[in-house]
């Protein structure tokens, strides 16, 4: 099974939208449900990736394809660029950024952040996953940042210790309460590794985040 990777363009704002959505566990959703009576939050979220200039931007992702077909998605960047893009101070209201106010905007200094990681499902268990890691840790070195950072809610197990199965380890905690769009226990942890730092795992039967 050959598997490429590319840098994203602006045509696959859809298919990152709906990876991102998918897989933020509610965030998308929290903070865009209700912003527009006309667009839905997944569009929303499609015309802020095809912008340029902000974290969300195609110009952070990195696609993973087999036989053209989103295999994998890495979406990442420096540290200082983690936080609430304009538009979105612009359209969602205060109160509701203030809940994950966290998870919005800390990352750890001086730290490659990963957004968004993700594997389509026939490709979890084969190392796919370790490979986008391993990719994250390659940017950060030619970055010359000195870790990986991102959050993960503490709910979910199987991400959790996937994260520290490549040596990843609790750098601050967030508490988020539980509500209908956020359906989490426990809140939030930002996680970081540095970048040489070896974890010594095996990648047969891997789970993926």
């Amino acid at each position: 099974m050959t598997l490429t990777l590319r840098q994203a363009d602006p045509e696959d704002a859809e298919h990152i939208a709906r990876v991102v959505r998918a897989v933020s566990g509610g965030v998308a959703d929290f903070l865009l449900a209700g912003a527009s009576l006309f667009v839905s939050p997944e569009r929303l979220l499609a015309s802020l990736i095809m912008e340029t200039g902000n974290p969300f931007s195609y110009e952070n992702a990195l696609l993973l394809e087999h036989n053209s077909t989103l295999a994998g998605l890495l979406l990442s960047y420096p540290w200082e660029q983690h936080a609430v893009p304009d538009i979105l101070r612009k359209i969602v209201p205060k109160k509701r950024l203030a809940v994950i106010d966290g998870l919005l905007q800390m990352a750890d200094a001086q730290s490659l952040y990963i957004n968004t990681i993700w594997v389509d499902e026939p490709y979890r268990g084969t190392g796919t996953a370790d490979d986008l890691l391993e990719c994250a840790f390659l940017m950060a070195t030619q970055l010359h940042l000195a870790k990986v950072s991102l959050h993960v809610w503490a709910d979910n197990t199987r991400a959790v210790r996937f994260y520290r199965r490549h040596g990843f380890v609790p750098a601050r905690h967030f508490d988020v309460p539980r509500q209908s769009l956020l359906p989490h226990d426990g809140g939030n942890f930002l996680m970081s590794r540095e970048v040489g730092q070896t974890a010594g795992i095996s990648r047969e039967g891997q789970e993926t985040p």
